[in-house]
């Protein structure tokens, strides 16, 4: 099994739920403080799919409300200049191994990541799918 980095929040709810969650399964990880030791851009670009960004936006963030994302379309680059500038849009929290990426809180889909070989999965995974308000 290869490295997997945690990318969280120590005040983040789900972030907290994780971590608690892969602890009582005895998941070794490296946990990374997602504000102090964002995720690099090159890592954002593989992990947000274009046609699904707001899958990879966190919808409660300040920066999500005042840029009005809710409400319009944006562009991959756009949405990945706003999370190096402001790391609380990324979605939390921000699970990867092996060129995958996991994103969000379940416990059943995140044991299935954690757990599945990475054999021929080397596209992303970021759950939930989730549509602009826009999009409605």
């Amino acid at each position: 099994m290869g490295e997997i980095v945690l990318y969280a929040k120590k005040s983040c709810v789900q972030c907290k739920k994780a971590i608690a969650f892969l602890n009582k399964k005895g998941v070794k990880y490296q946990l990374k403080d997602i504000v102090h030791e964002p995720p690099p851009r090159s890592l954002l670009e593989k992990v947000i799919k274009a046609e699904n960004i707001y899958a990879s936006l966190n919808q409660r963030s300040t920066t999500y409300k005042d840029n009005s994302l809710g409400k319009r379309r944006t562009t991959k680059n756009e949405a990945i200049r706003l999370m190096l500038k402001d790391p609380n849009l990324i979605k939390r929290p921000l699970i990867i191994r092996d060129n995958r990426a996991y994103q969000g809180f379940d416990e059943k889909s995140l044991i299935e990541f954690v757990n599945n070989s990475p054999a021929n999965l080397s596209i992303p995974v970021v759950l939930p799918e989730v549509a602009p308000e826009a999009a409605h």
